[in-house]
This record gives structure tokens, C-alpha cells and sequence, in this order.
């Protein structure tokens, strides 16, 4: 399957990035096999928007049954705020909730827990704007990679960083954890790297 460059207009440095996604469109079949995604570094503002779209594109035009899924980091480092933190916080303080409040409680549990079922079952899950602050957000990012790399399902995580600040942001958030070594063996030994 191939794709319209030019009707997105892409910079030159991208040229070769989507000529790339083409090849890897055209054998989806044998790269959603192998569990072969994408971690696309430099990819900030109007260029992260141009190749998500293109991304998204390509999996609405595949004729197999896939399962994608897009997250954009806000919305994964919401959710891994409630789960690791909010969600917690209030099972480990042992206070008793109204019955008011536990029926939010319940449906703010199910509505993250399901949103974590997704994102670790789709047979494709794309990260745009992958860009951790904090160290809930680290350990969830950990958590869903390690999980997908064990499915062996594709994961496509774009950020804004190159390799090197992005590696220095995840050591400044956890430095006494390998959690940079982990995460990106797992993507490097199963994705193409496009800076």
C-alpha cells in the first residue's frame, strides 16, 4: 500500500521517514507478526502531528483485522496519575469512603483499568508526544512496553526528545533505576528508529 507524500508536505528530513513507513505498510502483515513498530525521536509540534496522521492513516487503509490504538502522552500520563498515584493513595490510607464516594472510586478504577487493558492489548498502540515528567508516568511507560514487548505486539512511541536528552530525562526522574536501559532495549530490539 502506498501512500501520498507530497499531499502532507513533509520537510525534507522526513522524505525518507515516510518512504520507510510506505515499505513498512505495504509488509504490515509480516511486521504486525513480528512485532516490529516504530520509536521515532524529534518528532515535536507540527511534524509529531504530520506523522501520527500518517501513521493513523496507514492502519485505517490496512484491509486486516488490527486493533490500534492512539494515546497521546497527555492522555497516558493522566491516567497513570490516577492509577499510581490518586487510585493508591486512597487504597493504602484505609479510610472509609462514603457510598458516594466509593462509587466513584469503582468507575475511576474501571475506567483506568480498562484503559490499561487496551493499551496493552491492541495488537498496535501508538505513543505520540512521549515526554515523562514524573515517575509515575516512568514506571507506567515501563510497565505497558515491558508487557507488549512480552506479546510481542507493535508499540510506535514518538517524542519530542532525541535519544540522548530523552535518556538523561528518564535517568533525572529515576536515578537509581535502569528504567532508560529497559525500556529502550525492549523497543530497540523489536522497532525501526527513525531520529
Amino acid at each position: 500500500m502506498a501512500h501520498e507524500i507530497d499531499r502532507i508536505e513533509p520537510m525534507t528530513q522526513d522524505i525518507d521517514l515516510f518512504s520507510r513507513l510506505n515499505q513498512y505498510f505495504e509488509q504490515i502483515d509480516q511486521n504486525i507478526a513480528n512485532g516490529v513498530g516504530w520509536l521515532i525521536f524529534n518528532a515535536s509540534g507540527n511534524r509529531s502531528r504530520r506523522i501520527s496522521s500518517y501513521v493513523l492513516d496507514g492502519f485505517r487503509q490496512v484491509d486486516l483485522p488490527i486493533a490500534f490504538q492512539h494515546v497521546p502522552w497527555r492522555d497516558f500520563a493522566l491516567n497513570a496519575y490516577m492509577v499510581e498515584v490518586e487510585l493508591q493513595a486512597i487504597q493504602e490510607s484505609g479510610e472509609e469512603l462514603s457510598e458516594h464516594e466509593q462509587d466513584e472510586f469503582d468507575i475511576a478504577t474501571r475506567v483506568s483499568r480498562d484503559s490499561l487493558v487496551k493499551m496493552v492489548a491492541a495488537d498496535v498502540l501508538i505513543l505520540s508526544g512521549v515526554d515523562p515528567q514524573h515517575r509515575h508516568e516512568l514506571d507506567l511507560l515501563d510497565q505497558t512496553i515491558e508487557r507488549r514487548h512480552n506479546l510481542m505486539s507493535v508499540t510506535i512511541m514518538l517524542t519530542p526528545s532525541q535519544p540522548h536528552n530523552l535518556a538523561l530525562q528518564m535517568t533525572r526522574i529515576a536515578p537509581d533505576d535502569t528504567v532508560w536501559d529497559r525500556i529502550f532495549d525492549r523497543l530497540y530490539r523489536r522497532c525501526l528508529v527513525a531520529v
